[in-house]
């Protein structure tokens, strides 16, 4: 099982499309270290806000975390450096993605803070040099920033550091329902440039990083999904009021932590009906939340791709 844990609201971005710091959580109102104690034994946990990095019990709540999955990554914007190298200096075994959305004027646009790559890229190599192993910058892929991401993998590499890409899409947790991309060619030439990248690469990790960003080329054209959601089933959503839902794309609450068990609330009535609506739901999003366990559990999909693709390369390398 894996799971995604917002553990605020509060933020201090003013990204173009995301409008949760509009909404931003009240901190009495939070769940703290105590309410995860009934989480299950998970694969991979992403803690993720909001900015986690503002939550002032973030420390504890990884300490209760960490016991309950093999992986954990937090997503953040990398602002607030000096806060982020004094509770990760506690804590080397966690991951992080620093979300960087393009080059530095370009990221500062689409983030809407001044100096937001600096800080950022100050961030992530303060993480370096604390010895942090799993670490890497994530993209948000939209209009205006596809014509950088063949630069950003190769700031990746510079730094030794991982690339996670996603697309733009809606969300009610990004309260958004707006967010549209407008040139499709530009945003498909961007993406298949960086899947050539990934091919190429000398890391196998790098190879399923380009499977699945092929699916986002799909998702911009409405291609049903290679493999089947199975989020409500085999993952799930905490946000930062301890209420549980499917993902963070589908608004079916069926639960929350703070009144009853994880393992409750999850065998609930409740749940079987979120699962039913999952079963139903039309909006087709790709993420990695909802499809890297399925990349790993259903490996032989990603792989047959990748072994006509890396083939593809290599003739068409042969004959220029």
């Amino acid at each position: 099982m894996d799971g995604i844990l917002a553990v605020t609201y509060r933020c201090n971005s003013r990204c173009a499309m995301c409008d949760i710091w509009k909404h931003p959580s009240k901190k009495e109102e939070e769940i703290g270290p105590q309410d995860l104690e009934t989480l299950p034994r998970m694969v991979r946990l992403n803690v993720t806000g909001g900015e986690p990095f503002l939550k002032e019990d973030l420390s504890d709540i990884l300490e209760v975390v960490k016991k309950k999955a093999k992986r954990v990554v937090i997503s953040s914007n990398g602002f607030l450096t000096k806060r982020t190298l004094e509770v990760m200096s506690r804590h080397r075994d966690v991951g992080i993605r620093i979300s960087i959305d393009g080059m530095e004027e370009t990221h500062d646009k689409i983030r809407g803070v001044k100096g937001g790559y600096q800080k950022a890229i100050k961030t992530l190599k303060g993480l370096k040099d604390l010895g942090l192993k799993d670490l890497g910058i994530a993209v948000t892929v939209s209009d205006q920033n596809a014509k950088d991401l063949v630069s950003l993998y190769r700031l990746t590499k510079e730094n030794r550091v991982e690339l996670a890409t996603a697309i733009l899409h809606n969300a009610y947790y990004f309260q958004k329902m707006d967010n549209v991309i407008n040139d499709e060619c530009e945003v498909r030439l961007g993406l298949e440039k960086l899947i050539g990248e990934f091919l190429r690469s000398r890391h196998p990790k790098d190879w399923f990083r380009a499977y699945f960003t092929r699916g986002l080329i799909e998702h911009i054209y409405g291609k049903q999904r290679a493999m089947k959601c199975t989020m409500g089933t085999d993952s799930f959503f905490v946000d930062p009021y301890g209420i549980i839902r499917p993902c963070n794309v589908m608004d079916f609450p069926f639960g929350n932590i703070k009144e009853k068990p994880f393992q409750e609330i999850w065998a609930s009535r409740e749940a079987e009906e979120a699962r039913r609506k999952v079963d139903a739901c039309t909006c087709n999003c790709w993420m990695i939340g909802s499809v890297g366990h399925l990349m790993r559990r259903q490996f032989w999909v990603p792989l047959a791709w990748l072994l006509r693709n890396k083939w593809a390369l290599r003739k068409s390398a042969s004959t220029v």
